[in-house]
């Protein structure tokens, strides 16, 4: 198991590396999906009760979400002054974001976001606590998914991966549900992305 969701993750790190060379969504929308199915075809009811509805993972998902969003067009305001070419630097990373037409880019961005949850905080750090602490494969998982985004060649969306995934990674250990990262996730991504973006 740990062999297949090594070699998953590293195909992800090669086909994310079109980030910013045209449509990024070709390689990598179709090859989310396949994971997703997977994934959930191995692991069909644990992945159910992970997504289970309650109000507490809904909730915080939800409010942890938009904190996000809302937190990081100041921050990035903040950093854009001490840092003037990150503007420049983010305006062509949205160039491949917007390689296609809105409807298809939401929909592959929300395929795409499902298979990180599944994997990154949820199949992966599962397979892994059979042989270390949860903290560490928490910690192993959340250097995974880091390392995957690397693929771009982008630091600036390394870094993000690490603070964004650091953020979802706790949400899913303290909810012990996928559902609150799956929510915030969906809120993140696809308005900073497509809908408002940064820059």
């Amino acid at each position: 198991m740990l062999v297949l969701l090594g070699l998953l993750t590293l195909a992800w790190f090669f086909l994310i590396r079109r980030f910013g060379r045209g449509d990024v969504y070709a390689a990598i929308g179709p090859y989310a999906c396949v994971v997703s199915v997977l994934l959930i075809g191995m692991r069909a009811r644990v992945i159910a009760g992970w997504l289970r509805p309650s109000a507490r993972p809904i909730a915080i998902g939800l409010g942890v979400g938009v904190a996000m969003t809302v937190l990081t067009y100041p921050v990035f305001n903040l950093a854009r002054a001490v840092f003037p070419a990150l503007d420049a630097n983010v305006q062509s990373l949205y160039s491949g974001a917007r390689s296609t037409a809105l409807p298809k880019a939401l929909a592959w961005l929300g395929a795409i976001v499902l298979a990180e949850e599944l994997l990154f905080r949820g199949v992966l750090p599962n397979a892994l606590s059979h042989y270390i602490s949860e903290r560490a494969a928490f910690g192993v998982s959340l250097l995974s998914y880091t390392l995957a985004q690397f693929g771009t060649g982008s630091l600036i969306v390394t870094l993000m991966a690490a603070v964004c995934g650091g953020i979802w990674t706790l949400e899913r250990k303290f909810t012990d549900s996928l559902l609150a990262p799956l929510i915030s996730h969906l809120i993140w991504t696809p308005t900073l992305i497509l809908l408002h973006p940064v820059a």
